[in-house]
């Protein structure tokens, strides 16, 4: 792979996995001092929102084109998918559990934050329009 490639899959890729590695690392503590100051399920939905948009970007090689459906159902899934193992992971650190509601969150987040790219898109290339 010629170095130009791989600057652009590291430009792609590393956020999204600097973003796993970080959700993943939240999860292997015992508590998270500032994360009972909100609900858990807005603490949820948000990172989940950031994941899935990540996800997109990475699968979609950047957001300057609008991301296909197909794309977006895949991010959907990895999201989801990697929901229920950050819940499985949890498991088995002391002082956390695994939860359903938990993985809910993250789905209705990562949900949420494929719709804000879809429909921020058509309205981005709907612009001269206004």
């Amino acid at each position: 792979m010629p170095v130009r490639g791989a600057l652009h899959a590291l430009w792609m890729w590393g956020p999204l996995l600097a973003y796993v590695a970080l959700i993943f690392y939240l999860s292997s503590l015992s508590q998270i001092p500032w994360a009972s100051a909100y609900p858990d399920y807005l603490e949820h939905s948000m990172e989940y929102f950031g994941l899935a948009v990540l996800t997109a970007r990475a699968l979609n090689s950047g957001l300057t084109q609008a991301v296909p459906s197909r794309t977006l159902l895949i991010a959907l899934c990895l999201c989801v998918g990697y929901a229920i193992s950050d819940e499985i992971h949890q498991k088995f650190v002391p002082n956390r559990f695994a939860d359903i509601t938990d993985v809910v969150s993250d789905a209705i987040g990562a949900g949420a934050g494929l719709l804000v790219l879809h429909l921020g898109h058509r309205v981005l290339s709907r612009r001269d329009v206004l």
